[in-house]
């Protein structure tokens, strides 16, 4: 224990008594949305909401949102600990490179892109590229790797197979979560997209997942085909068109690991884990009830299947 993890731990357990939570998470899709949004603006969401915010913006504020709080966290973590809070800000970054990408396409976005400061890796040269071949080169010599392509699904999935690589070299439960994220990546890719996954994409896979997955015809082969720190996230999906379930399932999972981790009474590295782990829960939980809040005939059922 040092005194930098007990800061850290004390400032991350404040920024995580603002957050919205399971339960008023249901209140609030429940309403209809002006009311929801305005309920968002009296949490840790409220920061950069506007009373008038569209549904867009209001999810654009609550990533901003989300990028705050981190970069105030990794501001107390110990020297040389910054990387960790850079780990947990990978989706904040994966979704300013897409939204590049699509600007690259010539998709017209009106959002600018999240303000991710020191917690960036590869963003700041990724803002300059002018091409998608630009942007592989430069994921590839960077943590993210080489996503094997430039085409939008190429970089979609290793982004996000990159960012599982990542979390699983940095502790057992970390690894835990990240093999049975990334088996979901792999069996919506193949099974339901089908899609075989390119080099060298398909080596990271290989890397997370061992490489029996490859021979594999059919949802119940795959996941028949993985250990069982991966397989676990599959249990219970029948059908390809069914692995949103899965989805849903490793995010209760990283939640219900996260809060004794996050509650423990020895502040270490493993508490600021467990932190910034609720923290991605609770964004996810907060852009399902900008999505479906007043919409739909129950709005509540949908996100309780899918948050």
């Amino acid at each position: 224990m040092t005194v930098g993890w007990v800061a850290a731990s004390t400032r991350g357990r404040a920024l995580v008594g603002r957050i919205v939570g399971a339960d008023r998470s249901r209140a609030l899709v429940a309403l209809d949305w002006p009311e929801a949004r305005h309920a968002l603006t009296s949490t840790g969401y409220g920061r950069d909401l506007a009373a008038d915010a569209t549904r867009h913006e209001a999810r654009h504020a609550a990533m901003e949102a989300t990028s705050w709080q981190l970069r105030v966290l990794a501001g107390w973590l110990p020297p040389g600990q910054g990387r960790l809070a850079r780990l947990f800000a990978a989706p904040l970054e994966i979704a300013n490179i897409e939204l590049h990408l699509a600007s690259l396409d010539g998709e017209q976005r009106t959002e600018s892109a999240l303000r991710l400061g020191s917690l960036a890796t590869a963003w700041p040269q990724v803002a300059r590229c002018r091409s998608t071949d630009a942007v592989r080169t430069v994921l590839t010599t960077s943590v993210w790797g080489d996503p094997g392509g430039v085409d939008r699904a190429s970089f979609a999935l290793g982004l996000r197979l990159g960012w599982a690589r990542r979390l699983a070299g940095q502790s057992p439960v970390l690894e835990r979560w990240a093999k049975g994220g990334a088996a979901v990546l792999v069996a919506r890719e193949r099974f339901a997209f089908d899609r075989e996954l390119n080099h060298p994409t398909s080596d990271v896979a290989d890397n997370l997942l061992g490489r029996r997955w490859r021979t594999a015809n059919s949802l119940a082969e795959f996941r028949h085909h993985l250990t069982d720190a991966a397989s676990w996230s599959l249990v219970g999906v029948e059908n390809p068109e069914d692995l949103w379930r899965a989805e849903a399932a490793v995010a209760r999972r990283v939640e219900a690991e996260s809060v004794p981790m996050a509650a423990s009474s020895k502040p270490d590295r493993s508490v600021v884990i467990g932190i910034m782990s609720l923290m991605l829960i609770d964004l996810r939980r907060v852009l399902a009830i900008v999505e479906l809040a007043g919409r739909g005939p129950d709005p509540v059922e949908v996100f309780d299947a899918v948050a």
